[in-house]
């Protein structure tokens, strides 16, 4: 009787499941602790400096239709000049029109 015990428990049905779990365990738990960290928390999480350079360079692009590591230097109120239409610094509009008028 002894030894029909003994084969019932080394039977491996379910072992993978139960290794599959334990593995599933052991990610959650190593993820929950770095997601949960300071340091994460620091360079992913609610204002960090990471999605603060990010933002500020997608909405320089959506407002000016380039690229530009620079700041804004137009009112966020649409008052001000606009860089992508006035250079501030040159004093000149960034629109041309030709030197003559065209045939008709």
């Amino acid at each position: 009787m002894d030894n029909k015990t003994k084969n019932i428990l080394l039977n491996e049905v379910g072992q993978s499941a139960v290794e599959y779990i334990m593995l599933l365990a052991i990610i959650s738990v190593i993820t929950f602790s770095i997601i949960n960290s300071d340091r994460f928390k620091n360079f992913m999480g609610k204002d960090s400096s990471f999605f603060a350079g990010l933002r500020s360079q997608v909405e320089y692009a959506y407002r000016h239709g380039y690229l530009n590591n620079e700041t804004d230097r137009s009112d966020n109120n649409y008052s001000g000049p606009h860089e992508t239409y006035y250079n501030i610094d040159d004093g000149q509009t960034r629109f041309f029109s030709g030197g003559k008028q065209y045939p008709r």
